[in-house]
């Protein structure tokens, strides 16, 4: 890559003869990576490949595009992993990128090193992530671009507390973060007044909180943080949580376009009673939403995933694996890659593809995570990581690309709708 990165650098007027429309054409079908390099061909490349609109283009029609994977590797790096790699040796297929801002300042934990669940990636969607700081700021960031915006306010009790997630309202070109207010898991019927679930989402295109308007059913909180990051997919982001009225497991389905809720059912073995439910993750994989369970050492690790969107009948266990040979008997699905393999962690914070001819560990030259130690032994943990597909998309059009000494800070005290 760098070799083409020098060749077209040292042979400008080669493409000074090509028409605009052929040109374009090419560079709308380059990786992102790629066209992050060719900025530096010539002034008019730079000025087109930085043109908002040109990003929204190269998303909608890339034919292939890089989906990658964020993991903590210490409290001032992020990894960012090619999932579809063939060799992670490359050097565009893991590469160090820096917090979006510098990390807080940790508190002391009494039992040892604190875990990397601390900064945690809520969600992501068109190219950008959300991510969370334990002392309450937001984060929505373009990993690819190092586009910003950081949202000050005191966010992190009501995304430790709540089902929270991050998506995309197409009919208003407009990224949302959603907080929903459920019933906490462990409460009882005398314990809970008659209090329906509630909506609360931020828009970053106005700058401003507003509480969605409408009357939903009960639903009660599964107790884990990973059930509380919500699934995006089809416009609409899913959580997994149970029904307060009929005590079933489900998965409820807030449409952002339509900013409307629905029901969709689990697979009826698992509808009534999930073994161990506080393993089950929500994903979406393959473009399906998918119900995964990493397995123990009495048990195989499974993918139930939904064929058809929102139809019961199309639930398929699709994926068992047998975990007994792998380190701590657990794999943590994360996606599957373009040539079919699991690409996972397990229990100790590393990472693994998984294939019908069995599991290896990925590089370990790279600087994963290191297994958390409490009273002397490891700790079980997942890899805090977070899926993306890479982008050239911004949130405005006169955003400019964060630095060190320049990050756009927006401040929510006194904009929300409510005090308006």
């Amino acid at each position: 890559m760098n070799e083409q990165r020098q060749w077209c650098t040292e042979n400008p007027s080669l493409f000074s003869n090509l028409p605009e429309e052929l040109i374009l054409h090419i560079l709308l079908r380059l990786p992102v990576r790629s066209l992050l390099r060719f900025k530096s061909v010539c002034k008019s490349w730079l000025s087109l490949i930085s043109d908002p609109k040109f990003g929204k283009s190269h998303y909608d029609i890339s034919a292939s595009p890089t989906h990658r994977c964020l993991t903590k590797g210490n409290d001032s790096e992020i990894e960012s992993i090619d999932v579809d790699a063939s060799s992670l040796h490359d050097d565009s297929s893991v590469v160090s990128l820096k917090f979006p801002l510098p990390p807080p300042p940790r508190e002391g934990y009494v039992f040892g090193p604190d875990p990397p669940s601390d900064v945690e990636f809520v969600g992501s969607c068109r190219g950008f992530v959300l991510v969370a700081y334990p002392q309450g700021d937001v984060i929505v960031w373009n990993p690819s671009t190092g586009v910003q915006r950081r949202i000050v306010d005191d966010l992190d009790e009501m995304i430790a507390m709540y089902p929270t997630g991050f998506g995309y309202d197409k009919s208003t070109d407009d990224y949302l973060l959603v907080i929903m207010n459920v019933i906490p898991e462990g409460y009882y019927p005398e314990d809970v007044p008659d209090l329906p679930t509630t909506i609360r989402i931020f828009s970053m295109k106005t700058n401003s909180w507003f509480n969605q308007e409408g009357t939903y059913a009960q639903y009660v909180d599964m107790g884990c943080a990973h059930l509380k990051i919500g699934a995006f997919l089809n416009d609409t982001l899913h959580w997994l949580v149970t029904s307060y009225e009929t005590k079933l497991h489900l998965i409820i389905a807030f449409d952002l376009v339509q900013r409307s809720f629905s029901e969709i059912p689990l697979p009826h073995v698992l509808a009534r009673e999930l073994e161990n439910k506080h393993w089950y993750n929500l994903r979406v994989m393959g473009e399906c939403l998918s119900l995964c369970y990493p397995g123990n050492m009495d048990s195989m690790a499974e993918i139930w995933m939904l064929k058809d969107y929102k139809v019961q009948s199309s639930w398929a266990k699709l994926f068992v694996f047998s975990t007994c040979n792998i380190p701590r008997n657990v794999i943590y699905p994360i996606c599957f890659t373009k040539h079919g393999e699991l690409f996972c962690s397990y229990g100790s914070g590393r990472l693994m593809i998984v294939d019908d001819k069995g599991w290896q560990l990925l590089d370990q030259s790279t600087k994963w995570p290191k297994p958390h130690m409490m009273f002397g032994e490891e700790r079980e943990c997942m890899l805090p990581c977070g899926l993306y597909r890479e982008s050239l998309l911004s949130l405005t059009n006169d955003f400019q690309e964060a630095s060190e000494d320049d990050q756009l800070t927006i401040s929510l005290v006194g904009t929300s709708e409510d005090d308006q």
